[in-house]
């Protein structure tokens, strides 16, 4: 509970503060590419954009071990540090004007706009984040049956497609972001921790 509580706190006052930082920024720079471009805008997607935001805090309390527990919470803090500066040194920002669309799915974007300004594109921390999640998941789940471990591959490659069909990020974002991620893991994985 205390990992998910300093890390979720980390994650509101940095993500919070990095976006106002650009905001203020007389440039922010975009990895927007034609081919972003073909990408549709499916507003259904930002339900499984924001399943990852209750999946996050869930995962704290799946592992069956303190050093695992602080494995992943270490490559949190990783991905949130890591992504963070880069929001700082390089801000980038949506060059897409993102569509309001109705019923359901626009409450859900409207709350996203909320917290989110349409800064801190790249690395995409909700890809990183992602990538920690699914890994985190996909252990405590080896030993369930193989359509069970399936639907939890398709349910984490739909919410890394919704960064995109949500217009939240762009291709380059995710690849980044899915690269900090690997790192993270990487990095913990060859940390002893106790």
């Amino acid at each position: 509970m205390l990992w998910m509580l300093l890390l979720g706190a980390m994650f509101i006052h940095g993500y919070s503060w990095t976006n106002q930082w650009a905001a203020s920024q007389p440039h922010a720079y975009s990895l927007h590419g034609r081919w972003d471009d073909a990408i549709p805008f499916w507003a259904w997607t930002i339900w499984p954009y924001l399943a990852l935001n209750l999946l996050y805090p869930l995962t704290f309390f799946i592992f069956p071990t303190r050093s695992a527990l602080r494995r992943h919470a270490l490559a949190i803090a990783l991905v949130q540090a890591a992504c963070m500066l880069a929001f700082v040194c390089w801000p980038t920002g949506n060059v897409r004007a993102v569509p309001q669309p109705a019923g359901a799915s626009g409450l859900l974007f409207a709350q996203l706009r909320a917290f989110e300004a349409p800064f801190n594109m790249a690395p995409s921390l909700h890809a990183a984040v992602g990538v920690l999640v699914w890994q985190a998941w996909r252990r405590w789940l080896q030993a369930d049956p193989a359509p069970l471990r399936w639907l939890w591959h398709g349910a984490c490659g739909l919410i890394l497609v919704s960064t995109v069909t949500t217009w939240q990020h762009d291709l380059l974002d995710v690849l980044a972001g899915l690269v900090v991620g690997a790192l993270a893991l990487w990095i913990t994985r060859a940390a002893r921790l106790r």
